[in-house]
């Protein structure tokens, strides 16, 4: 794949080279003929260049060359000074073709290269260096300094020079570059001198650099650093899939990139560095200067970090003389960039995408760190809209620092990453987001900052409060300092810290295989302290983010916000309870489970879904509080708790039942009364005058906790069959156990209907504990505990009833309809009469209704003809296995008048059934009558022997036809 098409794959619109064949090629060979794969004769100062006489020299093979050829430089150690004047290619035979300068180490610089490249490259087809080493000159590589464009350099090692490996200095622009497994490597060290820039491995340097692609290199030991794009500006660049290892300076350091421009618009992208290997070098790892990119991963404009590897061993000396970081993208040099021809100097530092990178080992101890403020960074950011996501940050002193330093500083040993010649730019819209950031003595830092910094979601190297950002907000893992001097310790809390670090997740664990750290999110810690400017509340941020099913971990504080829940999750904390202002609950059938305690201090608006509580996990409604009454899709399903003066109703139920139950106001504004709710009958039936029956459907337990206040209670039925609410009279009464028998708490008024509404107890009671419905009527004829529909099969319904005591027990009238509104009786079933023992009664219901829903009801009579009606029941009969049960017989059939079709129950309308041959073609169509259960298949005598396939159409299964064999 050629260079194009491979970046314009990855989505990046970095365009690349075409290749095309040589124009002429011309040999090169040594006095002697060792290692030699293109030439079958020596080197001579009389060779015409063919393999068989080729040239002795590079410089002979070049003057006799044409442009466009590639020159084939056989193995053997060269010492000349090779001035590539024209666009020819250069190939030697890898490792065994060398050119050594022969210079000794020392002080002295020369402009000594050897190879020194005055062309102005290819056009379509590239000039290409490729399969030598070259050693001990000054440059192994210079360029002139003029326009260059189009050149590849590939399999080079450039080593062991006095300056720098690599030098390609073009002050008037170059385009169209490619660095392929070169290795740069050792070049100025001492005794050699570092003065003039020397010591960088490959160092690209000045005028506007387009297009340019480095991977799968090795730049190592040298003295300054291993890659430097650098004074001017550059865009389309793309460094992948290299190792950096042991420099004494930045492995990597790119100034002023950022994408080309047509009309305002980028056209390119500014850089993409990624799959990088950077190992141990004694500064930066990446060294990333007025760079400029969208805040975006990947397009136009974008400046990218990705899935590269930055570390130091742990064995690495950690008394650094200045600050370190792994990846560092700062304002430096901004001025330069228009000094060096380039570009991009108008533009503001920013806009990195920073993804999936592991920083390790950035520390700094000894003197320098306690004396001096010398750090080390993870990542240190400047500039506005950066994104720094999915990265591992581990074992770094600092894990990651926003930083807004005054123009022109110096490096003065402050809490900032110190780097001179800044320009100042202003932090703004960056996020900091599912990053794991480890042992580290601070995970975040802001200094000097005027704009609150995103940095939710992360890991931060505890799931503690106070460990995250200190019991105060300081000396904790999240940092706030002033600036520009002075730097005064802030708290991190609102309204003097600058990073909203909450929501932070609560374990280390990576939830996927994808590169990079991924953030589990089903956990997430939520502090109240936290900065949050913007419209969305720091829990209702927590709420939004957590995954469904998940659990939001609050710290035990006021949080006076608005919280809106529409998802399954659990809300716990730790310590004494959370107390939430305002609390809506709108997702429907969603449920929230209380982990912990938790206190409304507001309003409990419950819309759709549900509450799980417990005795230990109580709600509680403080005084000043209010809540809905809830619904039948939104209640609290467990106790509730209401402190204060003011009348209430308890929002309970049940499972599927929703029950509430009110008191009127207590006296004190320290009362304190807990109530909830069982859909099940009390242990005890036991009665005291003048009570003559209780509910053995339900009860609530009402508890006073705090305080002597008494209450009136009020009971309510949301459906009068199921609670057994049979007459909308005085008789109605609410009864109390008194602990060992229930007795009556009186009639204070009714409200609502017999179908659904509630009773009052007629006047404030003095003990509390169960409460259910009684009557001082005679007891209830029939007491009903048990209706069910079961589907049997797919053709019959089995219903089920049962009834603890019956007094003039006529019977039940068996009751269904299609739409819930509509009733037809459909079998009577007689009663037991008068009974105290528990009566069972089933019937099985043959509807012929399939796939919709049936609605069941009881209608239950007494001897002196009044009824009172059941909770009802539902069932759905599915058609889905009918097609399967039908059979045919007999089969195989000698007459056919007697082959007969049978169906498992019958049909709810007429239907059809076909016969085919086994060429699909159909023999006979016969009509199936609405209730058949068989048909007789009126068959021809005339029809053939043989197989033919039988199917009922209308039903699920219609294609998967019955074989009939005639013979």
């Amino acid at each position: 794949m050629n260079q194009s098409v491979l970046l314009l794959a990855a989505g990046l619109l970095l365009p690349g080279l075409q290749v095309t064949a040589s124009a002429q090629s011309l040999y090169v060979n040594d006095l002697g003929s060792a290692g030699d794969v293109y030439t079958t004769a020596p080197g001579s100062p009389t060779g015409n260049g063919t393999s068989s006489a080729p040239f002795a020299t590079v410089a002979a093979a070049l003057q006799a060359a044409s442009p466009n050829s590639t020159i084939y430089i056989d193995a053997g150690t060269y010492s000349e000074r090779v001035v590539l004047d024209k666009n020819v290619s250069l190939q030697g035979a890898g490792s065994a073709t060398i050119f050594d300068g022969g210079l000794a180490a020392g002080n002295g610089q020369t402009q000594e290269a050897g190879f020194f490249i005055t062309a102005a490259g290819g056009s379509s087809t590239p000039v290409k260096l490729s399969k030598f080493t070259v050693r001990n000159y000054d440059f192994g590589i210079l360029t002139s300094g003029g326009p260059t464009s189009n050149f590849v350099v590939e399999d080079v090692e450039a080593v062991s020079n006095r300056q720098t490996g690599i030098f390609w200095n073009s002050l008037s622009g170059t385009q169209n570059l490619t660095f392929r497994r070169v290795r740069a490597a050792q070049n100025a060290l001492p005794p050699n001198t570092n003065n003039n820039g020397a010591g960088r491995g490959l160092f690209i340097v000045n005028g506007h650099k387009q297009n340019i692609l480095i991977e799968d290199s090795r730049f190592e030991q040298n003295r300054r650093g291993g890659l430097d794009v650098n004074d001017g500006s550059v865009s389309g660049l793309a460094i992948r899939n290299n190792q950096f290892t042991q420099n004494a300076g930045a492995a990597l350091a790119v100034l002023g990139a950022a994408g080309e421009r047509a009309s305002g618009v980028y056209t390119s992208i500014a850089a993409l560095i990624e799959n990088n290997a950077i190992r141990d070098n004694a500064s930066n790892g990446m060294e990333l200067k007025a760079c400029t990119g969208t805040g975006l991963g990947k397009g136009a404009g974008s400046f990218v970090v990705r899935n590269n590897y930055i570390a130091r061993g742990l064995s690495q000396p950690t008394n650094l003389s200045f600050d370190n970081a792994g990846i560092a993208f700062v304002d430096r040099d901004r001025n330069v960039i228009g000094i060096g021809g380039g570009i991009t100097g108008d533009l503001e530092t920013g806009g990195a995408f920073i993804q999936s990178n592991t920083v390790r080992g950035y520390l700094s101890t000894g003197l320098g760190a306690t004396l001096l403020n010398i750090n080390g960074f993870g990542v240190v950011l400047e500039g506005g809209n950066n994104k720094v996501f999915n990265n591992i940050i581990a074992q770094c002193q600092r894990g990651v620092q926003v930083q807004d330093r005054p123009a022109t500083t110096t490096t003065t040993s402050t809490p900032f990453f110190d780097i001179d010649r800044n320009t100042g730019v202003v932090s703004i819209n960056d996020s900091i987001r599912y990053n794991r950031i480890d042992s580290c003595a601070t995970a975040l830092r802001a200094v000097n900052l005027t704009k609150v910094v995103e940095a939710g979601l992360n890991w931060l190297g505890s799931n503690s409060f106070e460990a995250v950002r200190g019991a105060d907000g300081t000396n904790g893992g999240v940092v706030t300092l002033g600036g520009p001097t002075g730097f005064a310790s802030l708290s991190a809390f609102e309204p003097t810290g600058f990073i909203t670090y909450s929501p932070f997740l609560n374990s280390r664990t990576d939830a996927s295989a994808t590169p990079g750290f991924q953030a589990d999110l089903s956990f997430l810690n939520v502090d109240r302290f936290c900065p949050t400017p913007g419209p969305i509340a720091c829990l209702q941020k927590g709420v939004n983010l957590v995954t469904e099913n998940g659990t939001v971990h609050m710290f035990a504080a006021m949080y006076d916000q608005d919280v809106i829940i529409a998802k399954s999750l659990t809300l716990t904390n730790s310590g004494s309870p959370t107390t939430i202002q305002n609390l809506t609950l709108n997702g429907l059938s969603k449920v929230v489970t209380l982990g912990s305690p938790l206190r409304i201090n507001g309003n409990l608006a419950l819309v759709n879904g549900f509450i799980n509580s417990t005795a230990t996990n109580l709600l509680t409604i403080l005084p000043t509080a209010t809540s809905t009454p809830g619904s039948s899709t939104s209640f609290v399903n467990g106790p509730v708790q209401k402190i204060g003066n003011t009348a209430f109703i308890f929002p309970i139920g049940k499972d599927t039942f929703w029950a509430r139950l009110g008191i009127t106001a207590p006296s004190t504004a320290t009362a304190s009364f807990t109530a909830e709710y069982f859909p099940t009958a009390y242990a005890s039936a036991e009665i005291t005058s003048p009570l003559r029956t209780v509910s053995r459907v339900e009860y609530w337990n009402l508890n006073r906790t705090a305080g002597t206040d008494n209450v009136q209670v009020q009971l309510f039925w949301e459906n009068g069959a199921r609670s057994g609410i049979t007459e909308f009279s005085p008789n109605l009464q609410v009864a109390r156990f008194n602990g060992t028998a229930w007795s009556t708490e009186g009639n204070g008024g009714l409200a609502g209907s017999l179908a659904a509404g509630s009773v009052l107890s007629a006047a404030p009671v003095s003990e509390f504990g169960a409460f259910t419905f009684g009557s001082v009527a005679p007891p209830l004829p029939v007491e009903l505990v048990r209706f069910q529909a079961t589907p049997i099969g797919n053709s019959r319904v089995q219903l089920r009833w049962a009834t603890a005591t019956e007094l003039h027990n006529e019977g039940f009238g068996l009751e269904r309809s299609l739409d819930g509104k509509k009733w037809q009786q459909i079998v009577f079933v007689q009663g037991k009469g008068s009974t105290s023992q528990q009566q069972e009664y089933t019937y099985s219901d043959q509807p012929n209704l399939f796939d919709q829903t049936l609605y069941y009801r009881l209608r239950q009579q007494d001897t002196d003809g009044k009824s009172t009606y059941s909770s009802v029941a539902t069932v759905t009969l599915s058609v889905s296995s009918l097609a399967s049960s039908i059979s045919v017989y007999p089969n195989p059939a000698a007459l056919a008048e007697h082959v007969r079709l049978a169906l498992p129950r019958p049909l709810a309308t007429a239907t059809h059934v076909q016969l085919l041959d086994l060429t699909g073609r159909l023999v006979l169509t016969q009509i199936v009558p609405a209730n058949a259960t068989e048909v007789t298949l009126q068959l021809s005598d005339e029809l053939a022997k043989g197989t033919y396939l039988v199917q009922v159409t209308g039903l699920e299964s219609s294609g998967k036809p019955i074989r009939l064999v005639k013979q």
